[in-house]
């Protein structure tokens, strides 16, 4: 197993329309490789409590979160992770979210998704292209409504 350090989550919520993504501020995080061949992962974040409702809902429904994390650094690409909420723990002034999940193919997803977005927000011709581009590079900017 092989540990890093969690710098960025965000939780992506296709039963909404539009779907968005809404970035899960951390005060500390950490992830799991568990090398067993499944690309199965860990995750333990520490949030404000204000984000609880998100992961209560899930476990409660008992239904997977489309995650987005992002290891060791911001500049790293953000990878996708089903993952199914295991413990929510809360704690003086934060709560522990424990995540296990499964790394999953990603990147059109996302582009899918913002795409999406700024057409409903009206953009098109060479302005939506450079929008489309500069949230691609971004990968951090979560989408807004």
């Amino acid at each position: 197993m092989k540990t890093f350090r969690l710098v960025s989550l965000m939780v992506l919520h296709q039963d909404e329309q539009p779907s968005r993504i809404e970035e899960i501020p951390l005060m500390d995080g950490l992830i799991i490789n568990q090398e067993d061949g499944e690309n199965s992962w860990i995750v333990e974040a520490f949030i404000e409590k204000s984000y609880k409702p998100i992961f209560e809902k899930a476990k409660q429904a008992n239904t997977k979160l489309n995650l987005q994390v992002t290891i060791s650094k911001k500049s790293n690409d953000p990878a996708s992770l089903l993952g199914e909420v295991k413990i929510i723990k809360e704690m003086d002034n934060s709560v522990s979210v424990l995540l296990e999940g499964n790394l999953v193919p990603s990147r059109l997803n996302m582009a899918e998704i913002v795409l999406t977005d700024l057409i409903q927000q009206g953009l098109q011709g060479e302005g939506l292209l450079a929008e489309f581009k500069n949230r691609l590079q971004e990968k951090k900017k979560p989408i807004q409504n």
